[in-house]
């Protein structure tokens, strides 16, 4: 092809693509949200087994609400699949990703066995995260017991990176929310979507997460919660989105293939990694030790982009959780960017004599680098103020056993906060500016001194082998590794091109979006 030939076709698909995208802009700028039917929470009933296996407990703290919590990824892996299996009634699954993965097919196999049982089981998922994957949620669908639901979709399934383009300013809101409830009385919430890395089974990358397993009064406010957005109309049924259709033949075929594949698992490491948990025996002998107390669940309602007041979103109700420390803050966020205005109110918290430590990603840490180009300007008013804060090391050179062993790379992804040692927040919520105000986010707040010092006295007990202490010489910012006693003075164990390609994203007017 001459020259002239190569600059038509460029032209031609550029005058391809415009049309494209202004076609899909007339599509995405009004969605008519298709009706669906309206379900809700079941009442849970004294002779469900999950009932009689928490009454005793509940009974025993009334209008309180008991938590476990889940930090080793193989426990909060076993936790869900347990919960499941137990299931009698119901599973209201909501999760940001959920990945094809062998922790998400695990799942997956437990959810249809279940639905297989008589129990009605809910799956709601953000749309962004369910790429290609309309088909298999089709035929997940088509199971009596099964309803599939997708937030906030595109109604382009075919061209899905032109129709965000196009109906960015509607698409770029997404649920961050993340929970399990199973008959109404046992929940899981917190930092941990559906996939390897979460669960302690990827060799690349695992990230250190956070969950509490939940009992007594919050769990019915998570259920509550999923009605919301189980009901919304920003929610819409797999088969009002997609053309696929299945037969009983192709229903028929990957039910061989399930098969097949369940049998291949019995001899893969993993399972036997989740065989050895502790847990399992804990839960069999009714030893869990659950920490009690008052408790709220905060979240966003689910068309957050229409309430934009500083008085009916999570931040709000964080915003009054951390401004009630009068001793000592502990923030947990892998992505941490508090903004101008975020930066002065915690550095008028530290001057007002409040211990404040941050513990955030490293720039090696991190898998998502426009973030810390984000964050990075704030370190150091906020390390001239008073306020502690560590960075999660990629490579620790003492892993523990549990949580992050195994994998080559070590990131953090739990979003805790913990206030004068005495109340935390576990949940979705990041400290950045895409937590507080484009995605849709929720936690739980329970206060008990006992979980939150054991909360901060588990993170200061690891933060010399796993962590850089930052500091402050002459001026610049000075990375400190306690555990090896030795000082760096550029970001630690990132490469060139990494902190390159950090400065270029660093000059771009992002921030809002981070």
């Amino acid at each position: 092809m001459n020259a002239n030939g190569l600059q038509s076709l460029i032209f031609l698909r550029s005058v391809f693509l415009w049309a494209a995208i202004t076609v899909l802009v007339g599509c995405q700028s009004s969605p008519v949200y298709p009706d669906k039917p309206i379900t809700t929470k079941l009442t849970a009933q004294a002779e469900w087994p999950l009932v009689q296996y928490v009454q005793a407990d509940v009974e025993a703290h009334p209008e309180q609400t008991g938590v476990l919590p889940l930090a080793d990824g193989i426990d909060a892996f076993i936790a869900r699949l347990a919960l499941v299996n137990a299931a009698t009634a119901s599973i209201d699954l909501q999760y940001y990703i959920y990945r094809g993965d062998d922790t998400g097919r695990l799942l997956i196999w437990h959810l249809i066995e279940a639905a297989d049982r008589g129990v009605r089981v809910r799956i709601l998922l953000d749309d962004m995260a369910v790429k290609d994957a309309d088909e298999a949620l089709v035929m997940l669908a088509e199971h009596d017991n099964i309803q599939v639901r997708l937030y906030n979709p595109s109604f382009e399934r075919d061209f899905r990176n032109i129709a965000f383009v196009a109906g960015f300013s509607r698409l770029n809101h997404r649920m961050h929310n993340k929970s399990l409830t199973v008959d109404n009385t046992i929940s899981v919430v917190g930092g941990r979507n559906i996939g390897n890395e979460y669960f302690s089974n990827d060799t690349d990358v695992e990230f250190g997460d956070f969950d509490l397993m939940a009992i007594g009064g919050a769990v019915d406010e998570v259920s509550q919660q999923f009605d919301l957005y189980w009901n919304a109309p920003l929610t819409v049924e797999i088969n009002a989105l997609s053309s696929h259709s299945v037969t009983a033949e192709d229903i028929a075929d990957a039910l061989e293939a399930v098969e097949s594949e369940k049998a291949d698992y019995q001899s893969n490491p993993y399972i036997a990694r989740l065989l050895n948990s502790q847990l399992i025996s804990q839960m069999q002998n009714h030893s869990l030790h659950w920490f009690w107390g008052p408790a709220k669940l905060v979240y966003d309602l689910p068309d957050k982009q229409n309430h934009q007041s500083q008085e009916d979103n999570i931040l709000s109700d964080l915003g009054e959780y951390l401004e009630l420390a009068t001793d000592e803050v502990l923030i947990v966020s892998p992505y941490f960017v508090p903004t101008r205005i975020g930066t002065k109110s915690i550095v008028e918290s530290a001057k007002s004599g409040i211990d404040i430590t941050i513990l955030t990603n490293s720039l090696a840490a991190t898998d998502v680098l426009a973030v810390h180009a984000g964050y990075r300007q704030y370190r150091q008013p906020l390390l001239e103020a008073g306020v502690k804060i560590y960075e999660v090391k990629a490579n620790p050179k003492q892993k523990k056993n549990s949580s992050w062993s195994g994998s080559s790379k070590s990131s953090l992804h739990a979003k805790t906060f913990v206030t004068d040692r005495l109340s935390v927040f576990v949940g979705s919520f990041n400290f950045d500016p895409r937590s507080a105000w484009l995605n849709t986010e929720m936690g739980l707040i329970i206060d008990n001194q006992e979980l939150a010092a054991g909360v901060v006295d588990a993170i200061e007990a690891s933060l010399a082998k796993n962590t850089y202490r930052l500091g402050i010489e002459r001026g610049e910012i000075v990375w400190f590794d306690d555990f090896s006693q030795r000082k760096v003075y550029t970001e630690p164990d990132a490469g060139l091109w990494r902190k390159f390609l950090v400065d270029c994203i660093a000059l771009l007017p992002i921030e809002s979006q981070l």
